[in-house]
């Protein structure tokens, strides 16, 4: 394979693990930067973002964590990359496209940190990560966050032009396979995703992400700067993870 489309290639999985939140450590930090986003909108511009300070509190001392059953959860394929729903917990609209509809339990939780977390990746086209990012992202890196989509978005366009204004440039080369509920109160949870690349299990990154309960969903917390961190984790299942359907 010519050396060109190696990095091509490298560069995809790992650009589109971390739009997905679970980016290797390598690659943890984005360039705030634009690629050209429609003419009358700025990057970063966020108009429908709801107000938070970003925190998240954690498990109080001695307290245990509510199990998550996946029992009857499903996958549904965005942009060729599986992502879990529940009839029961979410999202109740727009499963393939703008997700929305989360529970407020643990299982809602977890469901919305899968679904948001894929949807802000630059890789699947301004007409899903724009209005992802200024609705259900929050936090003082929000602004970062859709910059840097706006910059994955015109990388990835140069190696496979959408072939429809705003729609996906290629296919995601990341799949969530499972998660870790790390935090959880009735207003915010944290949760650890495991991600792989398709045929190479050495490729297998967690980071840990974090939801809010604004009153009537849940929003993604984007991380000071909007970069997500992770790290490699040795093949297979993690100790204490749960594995998600279609992973």
């Amino acid at each position: 394979m010519p050396s060109r489309q190696r990095r091509s290639r490298r560069r995809t999985w790992l650009a589109a693990a971390a739009a997905a939140a679970v980016a290797a450590s390598a690659v943890a930090a984005y360039a705030v930067v634009s690629s050209g986003p429609p003419s009358g909108q700025a990057p970063g511009q966020s108009p429908h973002r709801p107000a938070s300070d970003g925190r998240v509190p954690a498990r109080a001392a001695g307290s245990s964590l509510p199990s998550v059953s996946t029992s009857g959860w499903q996958s549904v394929q965005v942009d060729g990359e599986a992502v879990p729903v529940s009839p029961s917990a979410g999202p109740a609209s727009g499963a393939a496209g703008l997700a929305s509809g989360f529970t407020d339990t643990p299982a809602g939780a977890v469901l919305a940190a899968c679904n948001i977390a894929v949807r802000i990746s630059g890789q699947l086209g301004s007409a899903i990560f724009v209005d992802t990012i200024t609705r259900q992202v929050t936090g003082p890196g929000a602004d970062a966050l859709l910059a840097a989509a706006w910059q994955e978005y015109g990388q990835a366009s140069a190696d496979a032009e959408p072939s429809s204004p705003g729609g996906p440039a290629g296919k995601l080369t990341a799949s969530l396979t499972a998660f870790r509920l790390t935090a959880w109160s009735a207003k915010a949870a944290s949760v650890t995703l495991v991600a792989a690349a398709p045929g190479n299990a050495s490729e297998q990154v967690t980071v840990p992400v974090q939801v809010r309960w604004s009153g009537s969903d849940w929003l993604l917390v984007a991380p000071s700067g909007g970069a997500f961190t992770g790290s490699r984790s040795a093949p297979g299942l993690p100790p204490g993870f749960t594995p998600l359907p279609g992973g």
